[in-house]
């Protein structure tokens, strides 16, 4: 059975939706609790806003991708395929999301440094 990942993948889809909403809803103000925090985008509030919608994009496509391994894994269970695929699709679909959450850094901050100057 694979509903530890599956019920991960479901509520990393929903928080991604729900921080892409607050944060085009302008009601993220910067803190140190919630959010993308790192040195550039905690500098300044502009820097916060700017860094926070450059990343949308990116975290939206972390939610399609987590609901698409959501339904895969759910495909596996469904047609009894072998608990090998499921595994891949498990481990991959981490993988895949951890380098996209690098990204979303990435991108945050480059957006971030470029606010301020």
């Amino acid at each position: 059975m694979f509903y530890p990942p599956l019920i991960g993948y479901l509520l990393l889809a929903v928080v991604c939706v729900v921080l892409v909403l607050v944060i085009r809803g302008d009601r993220l103000p910067r803190n140190r609790a919630i959010g993308i925090r790192s040195a550039l985008t905690l500098r300044s509030e502009a820097s916060w806003k700017v860094g926070h919608r450059a990343a949308i994009p990116v975290l939206i496509i972390i939610s399609i991708i987590a609901v698409g391994f959501w339904i895969a894994l759910l495909s596996v269970e469904k047609f009894a395929w072998p608990k090998a695929v499921g595994a891949v699709f498990a481990a991959s679909g981490w993988l895949l999301i951890l380098g996209l959450f690098v990204r979303v850094w990435a991108v945050a901050n480059r957006a971030a440094r470029s606010a301020d100057d």
